[in-house]
């Protein structure tokens, strides 16, 4: 599981100087589990938030918040799920502390062996409308704790990666290339070789069968004929749609390249075209893989809990258990 906020990017790509392909790196899933690592206490692959006890909330409003904040964690894209934490659960822990007419509350990230990771403390608000259940009190609250402890998780990936030879922190990543398919004349060839000759880096090392692969990659190429212009110049939409997916087969991400060419002009040859495409492509797809492992996520100092808890520390005896 990794966790960082999914994003998209866009990169241009020069046909000859003239024409240009907007591509769109698309991340749906950049908080799946990073398969080529063995951790001994892995991020979780769900995320308990269970209702804040000794909160000044009630049973509802507690339970309102908690859902609130698991909402917010979601929009993270970090899974997680309101409900009371089962024994080797990860838990998002919440307490609050009153200062005069203010709620101060505080997020403990506690690992399924009960070690306390990290404490986060939250934005201060007012007493009487925390008690009160105001959801626009615990909207706000969420909202704006959930990036910070999403960035805590990525952290703790980061720094369990970095403890871990073989993860990609320390290796490059071996890259299955299945090639392109679908271009009209030798587009297939043009664009594979200059993506080969580009992806491969001290990061990334390419190959052309499946075992022990990290990431698979292949490169489908669509071309449709388009509108016929106002001018009898009539144009041909082209996509091309590379998949990177990792070695369970769940997707990492797509990088996406789109233009309208003149009718015909890739029909047979593609030269600096295809090299152009091939180029770019490469840099969209070295980005997918960053961003899918997390292997340029700074860890999270390991003291990190200690600091940050040493007045915040949970009795983990209050937290809400379901037994199992």
């Amino acid at each position: 599981m990794q966790f960082k906020s999914s994003k998209s990017f866009k990169i241009g790509f020069s046909f000859l100087g003239v024409l240009s392909l907007i591509g769109c790196i698309q991340v749906p899933h950049p908080f799946e589990k990073n398969k080529t690592t063995s951790l001994t206490t892995p991020p979780p692959s769900r995320l308990i938030v269970p209702p804040p006890s000794n909160s000044m909330l009630n049973d509802k409003n507690a339970q309102g918040f908690a859902e609130e904040m698991a909402k917010a964690m979601l929009e993270q894209t970090v899974p997680a799920v309101a409900r009371p934490a089962q024994k080797g659960d990860w838990i998002l822990l919440t307490k609050v502390r009153s200062e005069e007419d203010m709620i101060i509350p505080s997020f403990t990230i506690i690992a399924p062996n009960g070690k306390v990771e990290a404490v986060r403390k939250g934005m201060p608000v007012s007493k009487k409308d925390w008690i009160s259940g105001q959801q626009s009190i615990f909207h706000d609250v969420s909202e704006q704790s959930a990036p910070i402890i999403n960035q805590v998780l990525t952290g703790l990936q980061a720094r369990q990666m970095a403890a871990d030879p073989h993860s990609l922190k320390h290796r490059a990543a071996k890259i299955y290339f299945k090639g392109v398919f679908g271009a009209p004349g030798d587009g297939n060839k043009i664009i594979a070789q200059q993506f080969a000759i580009s992806f491969a880096d001290k990061a990334n090392a390419i190959q052309y069968k499946p075992d022990q692969a990290d990431y698979t990659v292949d490169c489908h190429v669509s071309v449709t004929d388009g509108a016929q212009g106002t001018r009898g110049n009539p144009v041909q939409h082209v996509e091309i749609i590379w998949r990177v997916t990792d070695n369970k087969g769940k997707e990492a991400g797509k990088v996406s390249q789109i233009n309208d060419v003149p009718a015909h002009r890739l029909d047979h040859y593609w030269g600096d075209i295809g090299s152009a495409v091939g180029e770019e492509a490469a840099g969209g797809v070295k980005q997918v893989i960053t961003n899918y492992s997390g292997r340029d996520n700074q860890p999270l100092p390991a003291n990190n809990a200690k600091e940050s808890a040493s007045s915040n520390a949970p009795e983990l005896k209050n937290i809400q258990m379901q037994h199992k």
